[in-house]
């Protein structure tokens, strides 16, 4: 994958991260699958992050 894509993922990843906490925390709906999906999408922004860092400069 080259890093294009790894950045996309990244700042998608990000975005709905964001939004998972805002909903969580800002909105008051403390639920066990917003929690669950926080962890989730953490565990897969790290995954995104190795990735682009391990990635090739295809362009």
């Amino acid at each position: 994958m080259n890093k294009n894509l790894s950045r996309i993922a990244v700042l998608m990843i990000s975005f709905i991260l964001i939004v998972l906490i805002y909903q969580t925390f800002i909105l008051g709906q403390y639920s066990t699958y917003n929690y669950l999906a926080i962890i989730a999408f953490v565990v897969f922004l790290f995954i995104s992050i190795y990735d682009m860092r391990n990635a090739d400069d295809d362009e």
